[in-house]
């Protein structure tokens, strides 16, 4: 096993934030799919969705993680 996947739990992001990252669904799929997680999660449970870019599908998943939480520890400031 890739020493990376062995290693997800221990990644030295900034926070423990939950992130979710999709691609390849449609623009007409993604609202329903995101409010089926933020349900079954419930209000308690604070999930970073995004979706794939071209830039950030060149990006390694921990840079990408650590760019996501620290944009929306931005957003939740403001």
């Amino acid at each position: 096993m890739d020493e990376d996947y062995k290693n997800l739990d221990e990644m030295d992001t900034e926070s423990k934030e939950k992130v979710i990252v999709f691609h390849g669904f449609s623009r007409e799929e993604l609202p329903a799919i995101m409010k089926a997680i933020k349900e079954a999660a419930g209000k308690e449970k604070d999930i970073i969705m995004a979706v794939s870019t071209p830039t950030s599908l060149e990006w390694k998943l921990k840079d990408l993680i650590t760019e996501l939480v620290r944009e929306h520890e931005f957003f939740k400031k403001k």
